[in-house]
């Protein structure tokens, strides 16, 4: 049967669907002797820089396309960039030069074949089904050379298009031998039925291929994509949950004016000019949303580590989910290379990254969250960096008027919120909005009530939040009018009338000593805390040092801090703005100190992570069998067990540094948990460790055995950090656990290993078969509360060490970024997912087994 045109015309519109007009037209005018011209051009151009690049491997190609120009003239298409290519991106014509090299050398001698067997069907099939291979190659190398910045991303996705090309060129061979066999065959007059098998089979085998080659490349592309993810090591999901929380907040008819503004105007547009925008003003005065795609960073006084490098990967992932083909990029050329995510890496990918994409707009929001001052001109300094001549990127700092700040944007375009007209008529909407939910049935009422929130307001949205709340409760139009006549104006004030009626002891729905303790573990933790973690902190105090089911807080309990604190979508529970937590630790309340001292916070921090240790000792090996451990797991008693385990030496040595150098002892509470804490030591006698901590352990001069316990905790995290860093790449997440059990002097890394293998097989799907005692129900609620967080990373002093994945399956992808293995070039490769420790051991590994590929034809 002929279907060769149907062959062809297949081949063509595939092709021609993917061109766009422009080129269409140009291809059009494009004749083969035009190509003839620039191959002699680029030879003569590069042997005059003496840098020629063999063009005679051309040469085959063209014959046989001269030969055959009826059916395979679109072939040229494409070639006014040969030009371009050549003398602007020597590597990238190397590959297609090649590339094009391998096709010529396996087309036939199309004129001899063409005159002697242009008339038969099956000869017809053959040469259709080249052209079709052939097309296909065009079709792609087009596809990857009309993208945006295609130099960027070309060698990545060239090397990744290796095995389709490899397809090609095997198709193309063997249509070649079919057509030496069809010729012969002719001639000894063999079957026209055999030989039209020979085709039949040749097509299906091909077929076959075709569909095996589609499923790599599909595996490959994810496993690309989900090491570029694991290596960036970020967890985007909190900038998100920033994100919705902010959304939320918005009411829907504010900050329209802003896009008639002529600043904004000018950042939104696509020209590179004024590619920075300043929008400051006081806290909680609102910000305006751009319509494009942006990419964004909600900066929190909580975010530890470096934070220029969070921002950095964090733009980099929310640039990958968008077009995923950079995952190409970031494997090949950092992943497979075994390079590290370094700052040095970053500020090189940023870059390239950003080229491939058109109008990117990326938003920096409350960089004066960043306390230190080095820090926030750190990250200025890097965001400027990502501003080059051809990166259509534009950027938003937003942030309030602080000294260093203002002095390094200070020529740059600025948006002052503050005394805006069109942001007090966005707190007129505002404000319209909440009152609307206010008990009233006098409109005058309604409306005076209105008048003096827009007049005390003073332009921030966060005050109205703040203060609505008191009106909700009058239960009269007289009480309602006079409480609002009362209100204080701005911030500062509107929070001392906020801890006034917590501290206000006469009500007895706001307990203010429990309310305080809340405050201490929000502004003083070490990371954001979970909801669960809070309740049960909160539930230690002296005289109480054991949780249960009469000990353990009710969520109500929150209640009396509101509106100061508010929780996430991602069940953690923080301030309503930072400077709500400025306020509470820096600024006189009642003409003394702060309200919250960081001294006596971290003391009744580290009191009740160690009285929690001191609850956990059933979390001991060997101590209870799986099934105990998961009963008491589940019991919901040993929620803080990874924060204070991680955390409490942290607190308590804060604590000790505040009491240097004065004659004060530390709480005698304290210290007798401290001393039940020596049940945890191995008694090993570990002398070897050393401690580089600068605390001074002389407020335990009374208690030697003690300061050894200490020093010894300390030496071993300080130690662990160190063999982290050497030599995590020659050791599994697994083993690493298992080694820090080892060889930690107590057993806090036992419990805690314990600990977690017991959370996730509560959560595994055997759960029920594990534990068959325990009720479906509540292993369902456990998952629930627990589960989003509970599969933490295995390297102790990773910042998801605490506060982990919902799943195995990222978890996992997150520690190989830990381990910077050399990874084969296959996807598809047995040994591509665990890596090789050097670069010596990848290298071997290919030359044993894909030699073929590493010897390619063509260069990449």
């Amino acid at each position: 049967m002929d279907n060769s045109k149907n062959i062809i015309a297949d081949a063509f519109n595939k092709l021609s669907d993917g061109i766009s007009e422009e080129h269409a037209h140009e291809f059009t005018l494009t004749k083969l002797e035009d190509v003839w011209k620039a191959v002699q051009d680029i030879d003569r151009s590069q042997r005059q820089r003496q840098s020629a690049q063999n063009m005679g491997r051309i040469k085959p190609l063209l014959q046989g396309i001269e030969k055959y120009s009826k059916v395979m003239e679109v072939l040229c298409n494409g070639t006014p960039y040969l030009p371009y290519f050549a003398s602007q991106h020597y590597e990238v014509f190397e590959s297609l030069l090649a590339a094009y090299a391998t096709i010529g050398a396996v087309l036939p001698r199309f004129d001899r074949y063409e005159k002697a067997f242009g008339e038969i069907p099956s000869f017809r099939v053959a040469l259709a089904t080249m052209y079709k291979h052939i097309l296909d190659f065009h079709r792609r190398a087009y596809k990857l050379l009309s993208r945006k910045a295609w130099h960027v991303l070309f060698l990545s996705l060239w090397r990744d298009y290796k095995k389709r090309f490899s397809g090609i060129i095997e198709g193309l061979e063997e249509q070649q031998v079919f057509l030496d066999a069809e010729a012969m065959s002719i001639h000894m007059s063999e079957s026209k039925d055999a030989r039209a098998q020979l085709q039949k089979e040749i097509q299906e085998n091909q077929k076959k291929s075709l569909a095996t080659l589609e499923q790599s490349e599909a595996e490959a592309r994810i496993a690309r994509l989900q090491h570029s993810i694991a290596w960036l090591s970020v967890d985007d999901k909190t900038q998100e949950d920033n994100y919705e929380r902010i959304s939320d907040r918005r009411h829907n008819e504010t900050c329209h004016w802003i896009a008639n503004n002529g600043e904004f105007l000018s950042w939104r547009r696509d020209d590179g000019k004024n590619p920075v925008l300043w929008i400051s003003g006081k806290p909680g005065a609102g910000e305006p949303r751009s319509q494009h795609h942006v990419c964004y960073f909600f900066c929190n006084s909580q975010e530890s580590g470096n934070i220029c490098s969070q921002i950095l990967r964090t733009i980099a992932l929310q640039l990958l989910r968008r077009n995923l083909d950079l995952a190409s990029l970031i494997a090949n050329q950092y992943v497979y290379q075994g390079a590290s995510c370094g700052m040095a890496q970053l500020r090189i990918l940023l870059p390239e990254m950003l080229e491939t994409i058109d109008s990117t707009r990326i938003i920096i929001d409350g960089l004066d969250e960043c306390s230190e001052v080095e820090t926030q001109m750190s990250i200025l300094k890097d965001l400027q960096r990502l501003l080059g001549k051809d990166v259509g990127c534009k950027i938003i700092i937003s942030s309030r008027r602080e000294v260093k700040i203002a002095e390094k944007l200070s020529g740059k375009p600025q948006i002052q919120l503050d005394g805006r007209k069109e942001v007090e008529l966005d707190i007129g909407l505002y404000v319209k909005y909440e009152v609307g939910s206010i008990k009233t049935t006098d409109p005058e009422v309604r409306a005076k009530i209105e008048s003096i929130l827009v007049e005390k307001a003073n332009g921030m949205f966060l005050w109205v939040r703040l203060v609505v709340g008191e009106l909700r409760v009058c239960g009269s139009d007289w009480e309602l009018e006079d409480r609002a006549k009362s209100l204080p104006r701005g911030l500062k004030k509107a929070y001392g009338r906020i801890l006034d009626r917590i501290m206000d002891e006469t009500h007895s729905n706001y307990p203010c000593l429990q309310a305080i303790k809340i405050l201490e573990w929000i502004a003083c933790s070490y990371r954001p805390l979970k909801t669960y973690e809070l309740l049960d902190g909160i539930a230690f105090k002296v005289g109480c040092t054991e949780l249960n089911s009469r000990t353990k807080m009710r969520k109500s309990v929150l209640d009396s801090c509101r509106p100061l604190i508010e929780e996430s979508p991602s069940n953690t529970v923080d301030f309503v703005h930072f400077s709500a937590k400025e306020y509470i630790l820096n600024e006189e309340y009642k003409q003394a100190a702060s309200f919250i001292s960081p001294d006596a916070a971290n003391l009744n921090i580290s009191f009740s992570c160690m009285a929690y240790l001191n609850t956990s000792l059933g979390l001991l090996p060997n101590t209870l069998t799986l099934q105990t451990r998961g009963t008491l797991i589940l019991s919901g008693f040993h929620g803080l067990h990874l924060y204070a385990n991680q955390f409490f030496a942290q607190h308590l040595l804060a604590y000790f540094a505040s009491l240097a150098g004065s004659r004060s002892r530390p709480a005698p509470a304290l210290v007798v948990e401290l001393q039940k804490l020596l049940h945890f030591s191995k008694n090993s006698g570990d002398e070897g460790l050393v401690s580089h901590s600068t605390v001074n352990l002389d407020v335990l001069s009374e208690s030697p055995e003690v300061v050894s316990f200490l020093r010894q905790v300390v030496a071993f995290r300080d130690g662990l950090k160190q063999e982290e860093v050497s030599s995590n790449m020659l050791k599994s997440p697994k083993d690493v656990s298992l080694d820090s059990c080892s060889s930690d002097p107590t057993y806090f890394s036992d419990t805690r290993h314990t600990y977690q293998e017991t959370v996730e097989a509560l959560l595994s799907p055997r759960a029920p078969d594990l534990f068959p005692s325990l009720d479906r129900r509540a292993l369902d609620n456990f998952a629930n509360i627990y589960g989003p967080a509970a599969y933490v990373c295995r390297y102790i002093h990773c910042s998801k060490a605490t506060d982990g994945f919902d799943s195995k399956a990222k978890r996992d992808a997150h520690e190989a970024a830990h381990q910077r293995k050399f990874r084969c070039d296959d996807a598809s490769c047995a040994s591509f997912a665990t890596g090789f420790t050097t670069r010596n051991a990848l290298s071997r590994h290919n030359e044993k087994w894909h030699r073929v590929v590493t010897e390619s034809t063509f260069s990449v």
